[in-house]
Parts: structure tokens; C-alpha cells; sequence
């Protein structure tokens, strides 16, 4: 449970250049984080083994976890000029319509499904069991709470923008019938199809190219262009679809920790990255060297439990 805790901020924030080094001198945004992420998945996590939910089930919780966080915290799904000033690409009807699909995409993969995968793969005997006790997911859940409502502070703080109360009950309503539909896909056991998955390196590769094409599409929410949002929006939502429906193709057949693993470091290769990038065009040299630190010590964590799992297969066999 710790490790989770820890690994979610990590992960969401970190890998990515959200949370950059300058940024940790701002004590409110660092507990905010902490507790938002930390508290938030480890939840997502105890609801989906309670509940034996399918990988399905935790995608709708972590859109669930995105709208509380952007939707009603932060507010960047609505608010037209983002927090930071920059005006967001394509706001309709009061909201950011492709914002919210990258966005909400971003916290599904990078801030949810990647550390519990990554958990899971590091424990993966108690990888079937619930952790928390009544008490234990009750105090989490205040954490969270806590999480939330920090980040509604600094939303207050750093912009002037107020979030209707109309969006505000519909983005609750949303989230609720996310977390309703996520109770309604269960997890009854995979039948193995015939056919063989790519190598993990190809895999690894697809996560690459599958994750810098949607920060990409990250990009473009803020930069624009010639072509409607409406077009943007569609093609993140189609690019998203054609993305799950390969890995459900795959997941489907000889899928081993091996694959999630490189899946895992593709995906997470691909936010270091953009993290690095961003982190060159703001030129802080003590946030470009703490990136680079960040990279080094994923691909030390790939190589390390690469080699924790070659070590328990030969066991095993």
C-alpha cells in the first residue's frame, strides 16, 4: 500500500515534469499532490479488488479521479485560459472539450493504471487482495478529501476564474455514474485466444509511440491550429479507442509480466521524455538535471525489476 502511495505522485506528476524540482519549494502544491494521488489511487485500486473489477472498471474510475481532479479542483476542464494564463484550444458551452479528453486520457494511463501495474509486478502475491481495512480506506478517504480540497485552494489562488455551479453538479454527476458503470464491469476470468503477442521489445516501443503521440495531442490542446477542436477531440477519442482495443487484443493471448513490464516502461519512457522536453524549453538547469536524474532512475528501475522477474521465472520453472 505504501509503495503505491508513493509511486502514484511519482508517476502522475513526477515523471512528467508536472512536478519539477523548482516546484517542490511550494510546500501547499506538494501536499496537494501527495495526498490526491497517493490516497486517490490506492482507493481506485481497493474499489477495484473489491469490487473484482476489470481493467475496464479501473479506466471508468480513473476518468472518475481526472473529473474530480480537473473538473472540479483545478478546474483547467473548464476554465478557457488554463491556470497558468495560456489559453486552452477549443472551449464550447463553457468547457474544453479536447482538453478534457487529453487529460482525462493522461491521469487513466500515467497517474492510475501505470503505478498499480507497476505494484502489482513488484508484489505479485498480494496482488489479488484487498489492502485496507474499514478504517484504514476510511482515513485514506479524508486524505483524499484533504487532496482535493487543496487543490481547490490553489485553483483560487492562481486563477480568477470560478467554477458555475452548474458545471459543478453535472461534473459530480458525471463522476458518479463513471464509478456506478465501473461496479457493472467485473472481472470473470480471461479466456486465452489463439495467437502470439509481439516481442516485449515491440511492445515496449508501442508504448513509446502510443504515449508521445498522445503528448502530442497534449501539446495541441494549448498551441492550436487550422483544424476545429471538434476534429481534435475526435481524433484523440479515436486514436485512444484503437490504442485499447490492440492491447485487449494482446492481453488476450500469451500475455506475461514480461509484456506488462515493457508496456509499462514504454508508456512511462514516453512522459520522462516530454517531461525532459518541457523542462529544456522552460531552461531551469536545476529542473533539467533533476528530469534527467528521473530518467536514469526509471531505466535503473526497468533493468532492475527486468531482473526480479527473470530470477522468479527460473525459480518457478
Amino acid at each position: 500500500m505504501l509503495a503505491l502511495f508513493v509511486l502514484a505522485p511519482v508517476l502522475g506528476e513526477v515523471l512528467g515534469a508536472s512536478l519539477r524540482l523548482s516546484y517542490f519549494l511550494q510546500p501547499l502544491r506538494v501536499a496537494a499532490i501527495v495526498c490526491f494521488y497517493g490516497a486517490g489511487v490506492v482507493l481506485i485500486r481497493e474499489i477495484a479488488q473489491r469490487w473484482r473489477l476489470s481493467g475496464w472498471g479501473i479506466v471508468l474510475l480513473g476518468c472518475a479521479f481526472a473529473l474530480i481532479e480537473e473538473g472540479l479542483a483545478l478546474q483547467t476542464i473548464f476554465n478557457p485560459i488554463g491556470m497558468d494564463g495560456e489559453p486552452v484550444h477549443g472551449n464550447a458551452l463553457g468547457v474544453n472539450w479536447f482538453w478534457a479528453v487529453v487529460v482525462c486520457g493522461y491521469h487513466v494511463v500515467w497517474s492510475v493504471l501505470l503505478p498499480i501495474t507497476v505494484v502489482h509486478l513488484v508484489f505479485p502475491r498480494s496482488s489479488r487482495a484487498p489492502w485496507l481495512s474499514r478504517r484504514s480506506a476510511a482515513v485514506l478517504a479524508v486524505v483524499f478529501a484533504c487532496g482535493t480540497a487543496l487543490f481547490v485552494a490553489i485553483s483560487l489562488l492562481r486563477s480568477d476564474f470560478r467554477l458555475p455551479l452548474g458545471h459543478a453538479a453535472v461534473t459530480i454527476v458525471v463522476a458518479a455514474g463513471l464509478v456506478w458503470a465501473s461496479k457493472r464491469c467485473r472481472d470473470n476470468g480471461r479466456v486465452a485466444v489463439a495467437g502470439r503477442v509481439p516481442e516485449p521489445r515491440r511492445v515496449a516501443l508501442f508504448g513509446v509511440v502510443a504515449g508521445t503521440v498522445w503528448f502530442v495531442l497534449f501539446l495541441a490542446a494549448f498551441i492550436g491550429g487550422p483544424i476545429s477542436f471538434v476534429w481534435w477531440t475526435i481524433g484523440a477519442l479515436t486514436f485512444a479507442a484503437a490504442v485499447a482495443l490492440v492491447l485487449r487484443r494482446w492481453t488476450r493471448r500469451e500475455w506475461t509480466p514480461r509484456h506488462q513490464l515493457t508496456l509499462c516502461f514504454g508508456t512511462g519512457l514516453s512522459a520522462a521524455l516530454f517531461g525532459l522536453l518541457l523542462v529544456a524549453l522552460d531552461g531551469h538547469l536545476a529542473n533539467i538535471a533533476f528530469q534527467c536524474v528521473v530518467l536514469g532512475a526509471l531505466i535503473a528501475a526497468y533493468i532492475w525489476m527486468g531482473r526480479q522477474l527473470r530470477s522468479s521465472a527460473m525459480a518457478e520453472g
